[in-house]
């Protein structure tokens, strides 16, 4: 596997390809992405796995497998990331088959001038639109579960602080001498904001 740079805030490229003089090309027209190289069906598909990326772009023939599967296999544990055939397989049956299996585009070499660099652009333009938007769903979702959780806490605390003065109150009466039943009766009837508000003792006998 080869590498072009590391800085971690470039696109992250996967072009899986078994001939390095291709390497050299589709670097030189990415050079402001990382790339990451494999030289087929199974190191790119143990390096999709294994990293994250922007994009990947595929060779449909490959000394391994077919690039159609290894298309296929990406998008069983990764649905949106773009990916980009980039092939001399111009065969109309092997685009359809490129893009049934998941790909957003299909080029066939030779490209002419740009044409890598900006189908490149296009599709990360469109996946960093995509993910905005999750973004703004993301957070939507978290908001929403800590306000769930909040009010949980609420009610679990309030649950607690009630029958913690229950416990309490409880107490008191039956070693006053009370009955349960009469406690019983008396403490539904009370709520505890009531017997918070209560007179104290102290306060009672200055009256």
């Amino acid at each position: 596997m080869g590498m072009v740079n590391s800085n971690r805030e470039r696109k992250r490229v996967l072009f899986v390809e078994d001939y390095e003089d291709a390497w050299d090309m589709v670097g030189y027209q990415l050079e402001e992405h990382t790339l990451f190289y494999a030289r087929g069906f199974d190191e790119g598909l143990r390096l999709a796995r294994l990293g994250y990326f922007d994009i990947y772009i595929l060779d449909n023939w490959l000394p391994d497998g077919s690039g159609i599967e290894l298309c296929r296999l990406i998008r069983e544990f990764d649905p949106h990331t773009p990916i980009l055939f980039y092939s001399a397989a111009a065969h109309a049956k092997d685009i359809q088959e490129a893009i049934c299996a998941g790909a957003q585009n299909y080029l066939t070499k030779p490209v002419r001038g740009d044409e890598l660099q900006r189908a490149v652009g296009r599709l990360t333009a469109a996946a960093d639109r995509r993910n905005f938007e999750a973004r703004r769903a993301e957070r939507a979702a978290i908001l929403e579960e800590m306000a769930v959780r909040q009010a949980e806490l609420r009610e679990k605390s309030e649950k607690i602080r009630s029958r913690s003065v229950k416990a309490t109150a409880r107490a008191a009466f039956l070693d006053a001498g009370g009955t349960r039943g009469a406690f019983a009766r008396e403490w539904l009837s009370m709520s505890v904001e009531q017997v918070c508000g209560a007179p104290t003792p102290a306060a009672m006998s200055n009256d």
